[in-house]
């Protein structure tokens, strides 16, 4: 995975870097720890607070079987840390960091606090939901649009599958939808927009014009959608990666238009809602119907 804790009572992930791992440890003990004169680099995963041991934090010679730089990560580590946090396989077990479930999968959970969990993140925090589908796949969703999407997830009760948590949400909210069309939609900013425009311009039917995705031909029934799919979880790294595909159709031809993978990031959304949450604490002490505030307004 590639990020980390220092704090078992804290469940906001940090992004793993040398300079986030060093200013948040401090470069102390627990965090750095000599092991038969080798030094080791410990941390707390967020989610299910065992040991995890950074790997490759200064060292960026290692080699895989392919010979490529193996990059800064951690991994949970199955024994207890002195000082820092004591191993449970139960909260391993269960961990949606570091033993994901495979999207897609139809096993569910009947747990109402993880239940809870997830309707209260849709529920009150809806705009870092939305905002978050439209980054990933880079599709600036109608309201009606995202509408449809939680409607389908409700029914669908996604709220249960063991797959979903609240670090990828916002993937497993889009894993759950059947294909959806983007006939029209404008563009959001993704990192891979202009490799999306490209695409949309070389297909067979489609054209990316007036800042709309748009036919080129004017007769014709013509379909364009996108999903996700090909869901997968690198063990070594801990990491997850999922394609995002857009397809176009016509007159039951079907042509793959756009596929690019993209690594799950279990960071941004959760911190996204918890900074969402601290600004909203900000105005709670305003009262409405305040005499002075009601005067000015």
């Amino acid at each position: 995975m590639d990020l980390f804790q220092i704090n078992q009572q804290d469940d906001r992930p940090i992004e793993l870097t040398v300079k986030n791992y060093e200013y948040n440890t401090r470069k102390t003990n627990p965090f750095y720890v000599e092991v038969n004169k080798e030094m080791k680099y410990y941390a707390v995963c967020p989610a299910c607070k065992n040991p995890i041991i950074i790997v490759n934090l200064y060292v960026d010679k290692t080699l895989d079987e392919n010979k490529n730089k193996m990059p800064i990560h951690a991994k949970h580590c199955k024994y207890s840390v002195t000082n820092l946090a004591e191993y449970s396989q139960e909260a391993y077990d269960e961990c949606p960091l570091g033993n994901p479930s495979k999207f897609g999968g139809s096993s569910k959970h009947r747990s109402k606090n993880k239940r809870n969990e997830i309707v209260t993140l849709i529920k009150y925090y809806p705009v870092v939901l939305y905002n978050e589908i439209r980054s990933i796949t880079g599709i600036d969703f109608s309201e009606n649009t995202f509408s449809s999407m939680i409607s389908t997830f409700i029914k669908a009760e996604g709220y249960y599958y063991k797959y979903i948590n609240k670090y990828n949400l916002p993937y497993g909210f889009l894993n759950m939808q059947k294909s959806i069309r983007i006939y029209n939609n404008k563009l959001y900013y993704s990192p891979f927009k202009s490799e999306m425009i490209n695409s949309i311009n070389n297909s067979e039917f489609f054209q990316y014009k007036n800042y709309k995705i748009t036919p080129k031909l004017k007769d014709g029934f013509y379909e364009i959608e996108l999903y996700l799919a090909n869901h997968k979880i690198d063990s070594e790294y801990e990491s997850e990666t999922i394609d995002i595909i857009i397809v176009e159709k016509l007159n039951g031809k079907t042509n793959e238009v756009f596929n690019k993978t993209v690594k799950i990031d279990v960071e941004k959304y959760i911190n996204t809602v918890d900074k969402q949450r601290r600004i909203n604490g900000i105005t709670e002490a305003i009262k409405l119907d305040d005499e002075s505030f009601a005067s000015k307004v």
